[in-house]
């Protein structure tokens, strides 16, 4: 299979998780971002791991603001709307949930772009996948450490 598609199909299925997970009513402030962030590092490892590249978890993360100030702009712009609007009952955690797979998704269109002009047309590479739970709970404590840090 073409690593353009796989990691497309990848892309798709990852926004729905950020979505999913934005629009879970969380009452602790930057919960979401976090978990987001995770989600969307977690993408962008298996989208390099399909063409060929083993990324750390450190090198995921920071892949996200390479990936394009536009696409960080709208990360922060997410992180805003989710931390104001998702307190309103069900349309806000819709509206939040919303903006985080858009975001996710397009953040994942560009790691796509990035890897298939840094390898066209390959061939998709099979390797062994992380569990999500893990991913997420690592990346969480990771970012978090780095803001207690600064």
């Amino acid at each position: 299979m073409n690593a353009d598609k796989a990691a497309r199909a990848w892309v798709e299925e990852s926004a729905l998780r950020a979505a999913g997970a934005a629009a879970i009513p969380i009452p602790v402030p930057g919960a979401h971002t976090a978990v987001t962030s995770a989600i969307e590092a977690y993408m962008i490892y298996h989208v390099a791991g399909i063409y060929g590249e083993k990324l750390s978890l450190g090198e995921a993360l920071g892949l996200i603001p390479t990936l394009g100030a536009g696409i960080v702009a709208r990360k922060a712009a997410t992180a805003v709307v989710g931390e104001t609007v998702g307190w309103i009952p069900v349309a806000g955690w819709l509206l939040k949930g919303a903006a985080s797979g858009g975001t996710a998704f397009a953040m994942g269109v560009a790691a796509v772009n990035y890897f298939e002009k840094k390898y066209p047309q390959r061939q998709a590479t099979a390797f062994e996948t992380a569990s999500i739970k893990d991913w997420v709970k690592n990346a969480v404590a990771h970012i978090i450490s780095s803001t207690a840090k600064k």
